[in-house]
Parts: C-alpha cells; sequence; structure tokens
C-alpha cells in the first residue's frame, strides 16, 4: 500500500491551537520540564479536566527547544491497523524520518507482523539526533490489545531521546512498573490538573470577567478547580445580568463530577443559547471536524462563519485544530460532544439520516474518503457506501489494501455488494491474497450469477480469479489447462489481465517443470511491462526467472536473479516490501543451497516474520525449511523440530499437501540424524498416505509429494544400510523421479548417495567415477549443500575422493565438507565458531544462536563494526540483531542487555 491510500484523517494528526488555551499553567508545564528526559509521560484524569490543552502547550514550548514533536488524537474507531498509520504519519509530519515498508507489512498481515514494525521503528528513532516525543491524546479510546502491546513493546526497548506522551480518562493498561522503578515515567493526575486559586483567577481575568476575590473563591469551590466546569461558569456569567444572585444560588452545588457538570449543561447553558444556535450547534456535532462549508451545508446558516467566530471566543468548547488548511478546522471539546451529540440523537431519525446524508455528500467531494464512509453508513446509505466502495475498490487493489477493502466490504450486507461487478471482482482478488478461500468461492458463484461478468474482460477476470484459485491450491495442472486458451487466443485489452495472464502461466509453467517456457512467457512480459511502464515494479513476473532456475537446480543463476530482483524491489519501488515478503523465502533457499550460511541466517532474522505475514507458499515452504536445517546445524535439533511442525501447521492451515509433505520429509530427515527409528517409521507411514493421495499426479506441483516419499525412502534405506541390490533400487527409483521431474540438485544428491551405497559395496572405482561426474555438476551450478546434507554417511566418500583430487572447484568444495562433517579440529572453521564466547543454551532463552553470539561479543566490548568484522556480516545486520535481542530481553542499552543476560543465566 503506498503512502497515498493510507485511510487517514488528517486533522486527527493536529492539535488544538495554542491560542485556544485558556491560561498558561505554569506550574504544570515546569513539572513537565522537569521530566522531559524520562520515557514516558502520563497525564490521566476525567473529561474536561484541561488534559489536552497543557499537553498542547507543551509541545509549543518543546518546538521552540528544537525537539521533534508527534501528535496523534486516537478515536474510538482506530483499530490495530489504523492506530499504526496514524502513530507513523504522526512521526513523518514532526520531521522524523520513517522508512514506511515495515508498516506496509504490518498492513498486510492484518496487524500480526508487529515485530518488524517495531524494530523499523526503533532504527528509524535511533538515526535521529534530536529529541523525539510522540504525544496520544485519549489513549482511552483505544482498547485493542494488538496496539497496546505495540506500545509497550516500543517503550521497552526505545532509544532514551525518544518519549512516549500520553493522556488519558483511565489508567492505560501498559506495564509501567519497570519505568516506575527506574524513575523513566513522569505521572499527573486529576488532584494535580486541577487549577490552583491563582491559575483560577488568572483564567477569569483571561475572560474579562473583573469580580471580587470572594466571587472568584465561589467560582473555584463551585468548580473544585475543574477547567471544564469553570469555562462553562464563566460561559453564562457573561450572560447573567446579577453576577452575584447567579453565584448566590450556585454556589451550593459542585461541577466536580461529571454528571453535576452534564446537569448543568442541559439547565443552565442552554439558557443562555438561542433556539437558533443550539440548533447550529446540535446539527454540527454529527461532524467529529468540521468547517465553515461544512456547517453551512448542515444547518443552511448563512452567518455560520459569525457563529464560529463568536463560539471559539467565548470558549464555548469549540476548539480550532492547528492546521495548514486555508479554511480552519474545529472540532468540540469532548464533554460538549458528547452533549450536543445527545441532545442530537433525539431529533427525528429521518433528519439525522438527511444530516449525516448531506456530510456524507461533502466529504465525498472534498476526496475524504473515510469520514464520507462513515457518516453514509450512519445515514444507513446503503446505496452511497457501495458507491464509495466501488469508487476506491480497483486502486485499493493496485495498492495491495486488501485487509481495509476486505473489512469495508464486511461492514456492508453482501447482496448490496453483488450488483456492482467491479467491487465483486476486486473483493475476490482480495479474498483470495488473504486466504478467505470460503469467501471467496461464495464471491464468486454470485459473480457468475451477475449478467455482466459475460462481458468480454470481465469474463477474462474471471477466468483469471479462477486460475489464481487453483494456482493458490496447488492444482497447478488445471491452472495451466485454463490458461493456455487465453494465451493462444486474443490477448487481453485490460494491462492488469494481460499480466496476470502472463503471470500465472509462467508460473504454472514452472511447475509442469517447462522451465525454458516459463522464463520465455516472463521475459516477453516483462518487455511489455518495461516498454510500457518503465517505472512500475513487475515482483510477479520478475521472480519467474529465478524460481525456475531454482526449482531446475541452478542454483547460483537462481541465487543471481533472485538477489538482483529484490534489491532493486527494494530500493526503486513502492512494492518493495511484497517482493521481500513474498519472495524472500526463494533466495533464501538459494543462499543455503550455494553455502551462504551466514547469510542465509542473517536474512532469516530479519524477514522470517515478513515471509510468513505476505509469502507466497513456496516462500514460506522454502524459509521455514532453512531455517529448520540452520538451527539442526547450529546443534539445536528441538528448535528445529518445533519449526517444521509449525510448518506441518501452517500445510494444514492453508490445505496445501505440498508443504505437509516436505515438512514431514524434513523431520524423517532430523530423526534420522539422530537415530530415532520411531519416529521415522511414522513419518514415513504419513508421508506415504499423503503420495498414495496425489498417485496420479505428474508435471505439477502435486507431484512434488511422490517424489518426497521417494527420497525419503531411499534416506531411510541409506540410513539403515539395507541390503545393496534393494538400497540402489530404492535410491534408482527416487533418481528417476526426480531426473523426470528435472530436478537437477534433486537427482545430483541422490546419485551421491547411490555412489556412497557403491563404495561401501566395494566398487570403489564406479563410485569415484560416479561422484566425481556428480562434483563437476555441482561446482558447474554452485550446489555446495549436496554433500553436507548427506551427514556422516558421506565422509567416506569425502575423505577418499580428497585424496585422489586435485586443487580445483571440486577440492574445494570436498575439503569444505569434510571440515563440517568432521570432528572439529583447530583452525576449522567448526573450531573456530566453537572458540567465539557464546550463550548457554539454558531453558527459557529466548535468542537465536546468532544473537547470542553477538551479546556475547558486545560483553567483550567490540563495536558493532568490530562485530561485524569477526562474524563477516554488514554492520546494518549486527545493528539488526542488536535490536532483536534487546526486545526479547526487555533492554534499552547495552549494559541493560547484557545485565539482564547475566541475571538469566544465558551469558555463559
Amino acid at each position: 500500500m503506498s503512502t497515498g491510500d493510507l485511510p487517514l484523517i488528517r486533522t486527527k494528526l493536529a492539535p488544538p491551537r495554542v491560542g485556544n488555551a485558556p491560561v498558561s499553567r505554569d506550574a504544570m508545564l515546569q513539572r513537565l520540564d522537569d521530566g522531559r528526559s524520562r520515557r514516558l509521560v502520563l497525564v490521566q484524569g476525567p473529561a474536561g479536566c484541561g488534559k489536552t490543552m497543557l499537553l498542547t502547550q507543551w509541545r509549543h514550548r518543546l518546538l521552540a527547544q528544537g525537539a521533534k514533536v508527534g501528535w496523534y488524537n486516537a478515536g474510538v474507531d482506530d483499530n490495530d491497523t489504523l492506530a499504526a498509520c496514524y502513530l507513523v504519519e504522526s512521526l513523518l509530519q514532526a520531521g522524523v524520518t520513517i522508512d514506511k515498508e515495515a508498516l506496509h507489512v504490518y498492513l498486510r498481515s492484518g496487524a500480526k507482523a508487529w515485530r518488524p514494525l517495531i524494530a523499523s521503528l526503533i532504527d528509524d528513532v535511533c538515526s535521529q539526533d534530536d529529541e523525539i516525543y510522540l504525544v496520544i491524546d485519549d489513549l482511552h479510546h483505544i482498547a485493542s490489545f494488538g496496539t497496546l502491546k505495540l506500545l509497550d513493546r516500543w517503550l521497552a526497548i526505545a532509544p532514551g531521546h525518544f518519549h512516549l506522551v500520553l493522556s488519558s480518562r483511565t489508567r492505560p493498561p501498559l506495564q509501567t512498573a519497570r519505568l516506575r522503578a527506574a524513575d523513566e515515567i513522569t505521572e499527573l493526575e486529576f488532584s494535580e490538573l486541577r487549577f490552583s486559586r491563582d491559575e483560577t483567577h488568572r483564567f477569569l481575568q483571561g475572560q474579562g470577567l473583573q469580580l471580587g476575590a470572594s466571587q472568584e473563591q465561589t467560582l473555584h469551590d463551585i468548580t473544585d478547580g475543574w477547567a471544564a466546569g469553570l469555562q462553562l461558569m464563566a460561559f453564562t456569567l457573561r450572560k447573567e445580568k446579577d453576577p452575584e444572585q447567579f453565584l448566590a444560588r450556585e454556589g451550593k452545588q459542585s461541577l466536580s463530577r461529571a454528571d453535576a457538570l452534564e446537569r448543568y449543561l442541559e439547565t443552565t447553558v442552554v439558557e443562555h443559547l438561542s433556539d437558533a444556535e443550539l440548533d447550529f450547534l446540535v446539527r454540527v456535532s454529527a461532524c467529529r471536524r468540521f468547517n465553515r462549508e461544512l456547517c453551512e451545508l448542515l444547518t443552511g446558516d448563512t452567518r455560520t462563519a459569525e457563529h464560529l467566530a463568536r463560539f471559539e471566543n467565548e470558549n464555548l468548547f469549540l476548539i480550532a485544530i492547528d492546521t495548514g488548511d486555508a479554511e480552519p478546522w474545529y472540532r468540540f471539546h469532548r464533554l460538549f460532544a458528547e452533549f450536543l451529540n445527545r441532545r442530537l440523537q433525539r431529533r427525528d431519525e429521518q433528519e439525522l439520516r438527511a444530516i449525516h446524508h448531506r456530510a456524507s455528500r461533502w466529504f465525498a467531494g472534498q476526496k475524504l474518503h473515510v469520514e464520507a464512509m462513515r457518516h453514509a453508513t450512519l445515514a444507513n446509505d446503503v446505496d452511497f457506501v457501495v458507491e464509495l466502495i466501488d469508487r476506491a475498490a480497483r486502486r485499493m487493489i493496485n495498492g495491495a489494501n486488501f485487509v481495509e477493502l476486505l473489512k469495508w466490504c464486511d461492514a456492508v450486507p453482501a447482496e448490496s455488494l453483488q450488483k456492482r461487478l467491479n467491487i465483486s471482482l476486486c473483493l475476490a482478488w482480495a479474498q483470495l491474497a488473504c486466504s478467505r478461500i470460503e469467501d471467496f468461492e461464495r464471491n464468486l458463484a454470485a459473480i457468475d450469477a451477475n449478467n455482466e461478468s459475460r462481458a468480454a474482460e470481465a469474463a477474462t477476470e474471471v477466468q483469471l480469479l479462477r486460475a489464481f484459485h487453483l494456482l493458490r491450491q496447488d492444482d497447478t495442472s488445471a491452472c495451466l489447462a485454463m490458461l493456455e486458451p487465453m494465451l493462444h487466443g486474443h490477448p487481453p485489452v485490460n494491462t492488469f489481465n494481460s499480466f496476470m495472464l502472463n503471470q500465472l502461466a509462467s508460473l504454472s509453467r514452472v511447475y509442469t517443470n517447462d522451465f525454458e517456457r516459463a522464463r520465455e512467457l516472463a521475459r516477453q512480459r516483462h518487455q511489455i511491462e518495461t516498454r510500457e511502464r518503465p517505472d512500475y515494479p513487475r515482483p510477479m513476473v520478475d521472480i519467474v526467472n529465478g524460481f525456475s532456475h531454482l526449482q531446475q537446480g541452478n542454483v547460483q543463476l537462481a541465487t543471481d536473479s533472485l538477489s538482483d530482483y529484490i534489491e532493486h524491489a527494494l530500493t526503486r519501488t513502492s512494492y518493495g516490501v511484497d517482493a521481500a515478503g513474498g519472495y524472500a523465502g526463494y533466495l533464501l533457499e538459494a543462499l543455503y543451497q550455494t553455502g551462504a550460511i551466514d547469510q542465509a541466517q542473517d536474512f532469516i532474522d530479519r524477514y522470517l516474520e515478513l515471509i510468513e505475514a505476505v509469502g507466497f507458499s513456496d516462500g514460506v515452504l522454502f524459509a521455514y525449511r532453512v531455517r529448520a536445517r540452520l538451527q539442526r546445524l547450529a546443534g539445536d535439533a528441538r528448535a528445529a523440530r518445533e519449526t517444521l511442525l509449525h510448518l506441518e501447521e501452517i500445510g494444514y492451515r492453508k490445505r496445501l499437501d505440498r508443504i505437509v509433505a516436505w515438512s514431514l520429509f524434513e523431520q524423517l530427515a532430523l530423526a534420522i540424524g539422530e537415530s530415532q527409528s520411531a519416529p521415522v517409521r511414522d513419518l514415513l507411514a504419513q508421508l506415504d498416505r499423503l503420495a498414495a493421495r496425489h498417485g496420479d499426479a505428474q508435471n505439477c506441483a502435486w507431484s512434488e509429494i511422490g517424489l518426497a516419499a521417494l527420497i525419503a525412502h531411499a534416506a531411510v534405506a541409506l540410513a539403515r544400510e539395507d541390503d545393496v541390490a534393494v538400497c540402489l533400487a530404492t535410491i534408482d527409483a527416487a533418481r528417476e523421479a526426480a531426473t523426470r521431474n528435472r530436478r537437477r540438485l534433486l537427482s545430483t544428491q541422490l546419485g551421491l548417495m547411490r555412489a556412497i551405497v557403491m563404495l561401501r559395496s566395494g566398487k570403489a572405482a564406479e563410485a569415484q567415477r560416479l561422484a566425481r561426474e556428480l562434483l563437476g555438476v555441482a561446482c558447474e551450478t554452485n550446489m555446495r549443500r549436496v554433500l553436507p546434507d548427506l551427514g556422516s554417511a558421506a565422509l567416506p566418500l569425502i575423505e577418499r575422493l580428497l585424496k585422489s583430487e586435485a586443487d580445483g572447484a571440486a577440492r574445494e568444495l570436498l575439503k569444505s565438507a569434510a571440515d563440517e562433517l568432521r570432528p572439529s579440529a583447530p583452525g576449522t572453521p567448526a573450531a573456530k565458531a566453537e572458540s567465539r564466547p557464546t550463550t548457554a543454551r539454558a531453558p527459557g532463552n529466548p535468542l537465536s544462536a546468532r544473537e547470542g553470539e553477538i551479546l556475547a561479543l558486545l560483553g567483550q566490548g567490540l563495536s558493532v563494526k568490530s562485530i561485524a568484522r569477526d562474524l563477516n556480516v554488514s554492520a546494518g545486520t549486527v545493528k539488526w540483531h542488536v535490536k532483536n535481542l534487546y526486545a526479547k530481553l526487555n533492554a534499552y542499552s547495552k549494559e541493560d542487555a547484557l545485565a539482564r543476560a547475566r541475571k538469566l543465566r544465558i551469558l555463559a
């Protein structure tokens, strides 16, 4: 989703004008200034006690002192995704440079990928030199656990120059005990927010009221220093002919409770407003924010500008919002808005609808889409709500704003959407992208019933939706059968349809193992896109080249292509996050197979949550498979098993047997490595059952399931050292299937398994000849994991080959494999890794192996650059790990992290 697509109400990012403050709260401002270096400022009190105006005044001071201050007025409609958008946008408007990629992922994931968002925000804040303050006004409106969790984590690991400032009617459910113990929180409560006697005097003087000391004292007692009550009393006194008599009458009551204030509004204040003025205010209260033009439309009053100016001057709870718009925006104080809204709700239903109807049209005309939707909904104007969705739907799909479109459509009766074919089609893409398959199938049935869907371009899009659905289900043969007639017929005129046709067809070709044809289709489309839209991102076209080489076993070509694609997408397109999330898993598999273990680990640490949030099924499969293999290499079999079980669960949830099959295969390989015979038998039986279910599948995604089962049988036969003939027959059956499916990496590894068995059986010369041939293939394509992944069973073959292999690429590959598989010796990479400081694998240790390694090096006093050189990674990667380990340890500095790690016995 691009920046311009964020569904924000801009006035929610602006505080009231500081000139509206009835009196400067000097004592309270000094309290805030004294605690300005603390991590959290919490101002808590009931409505009308002056929280917002106090923070508005403090913001003005902070800006004068050179700080950057973001402002966000929280609202009752702000869900997790909207709240995150407002938080990011408020920092941007404050002048903080923010990378929005992580926000994009957060939105695409339906607010699940909050950790990358926090890490990115912390990184952005760390890069700033100025003091940064983020004010969230009316936090009590946010009840979402997700947003509160995000704020909690942000507070826990934010740098010292970032400060969160909250105002709330109630105590927010944040974990503040640690901050309080560390003297990192400034708290102001209602008892402190009450006006002092001197402030009451200065307030009344500012209102032009010349009262005696006893009269001022009476007002102070009536209001108990409550700003809202004092403001109302001042308004009433200016209307009273005899202030002394009024004070004598009202002095017996107190306005220090909200219910008393509300009764006062209903009686005394209303008496001093004409019917026309009260009607004006009640009608305008239908809108949360308004300007002169909108008020005039809603009330029909030609004296609107005069009314607004007078109400603002009289401080009748009308607050000007500090925006840069030529036409000033206003809002009512919360208490007064609630009072007016109660009167509004007593109006005739038809009149209410008419007010909201006019407001919705006006906001729509100003392209203020969110407000237009709200008022159309309140007007029960379903047709206009649908019209607004129709206007925005295609833009939202092109911007990958699937979650928000689904939310809007869910709030409208399904039958009203079915009349609009464009909405139904866009909704179908969103449902597929978010895996709402049952909803998609119902929607597709409704689309089929719509006569408009029979028009040429619409019918093409429907076919493409069906094809995409089949592709997401791994039914690639049916997908390609649906697309082939479209490829050879008249090409779609619509650019989107034409693009999707080529993309889906080229991807489907990869699964049929027709890799060259897949690359040709993608190349043709790439040329068209480059010519017609040179700066437009092409993630789904450009990925086919790398993906096809990866499946084919051309590992180095795949790595180069995928690396170039993701780097280009991240640095030059607005869809970079989709690239990293959707396809980073493909690059992970390629990096692993080329032996770039450290780079693969860094990529996993950085992108795994992102991949699960927005990645395609193959990307998720590759990412978790590589993660489990790296955990196994690090000696953490338990973590590897948990990763593979999670991958299996993803497969069941998405109803993708192929993901389940490869997860079972990796679990079986792990069990073989640990010599666990019972799990091996069970896993092999499960794989066989899955393979039988797809026994007829050939040249499609489902054919991988049978292939996984055959390779599993070969691995078991090799590990058990079965009868030579049986073992070779099992391996050859798997190798034949891999060759038939043109999986060069798998057939190479199976060929090496055959060479191992031949060496065991005494056919050393024949084994060496076959192994050398396969080593040539491995060196040509840079398959550096084909031998190490066979485990210790491959070591005798490697040692024999090393004795006769001359210097060159093959010897280097053999030596690297031997160093990994042999027991550690001084000077070997394994021994060097063991000599580094590390973390003990204590129960409850939340750190990954790499995070623990970096933490231990930090403990030795090494800088980020020194650690990067020692580990042969970039400084940016080290910084990323440092942020993650801070988050896991709830630490806010290096010293704090080290202290917590020692306390938890994580550091060895």
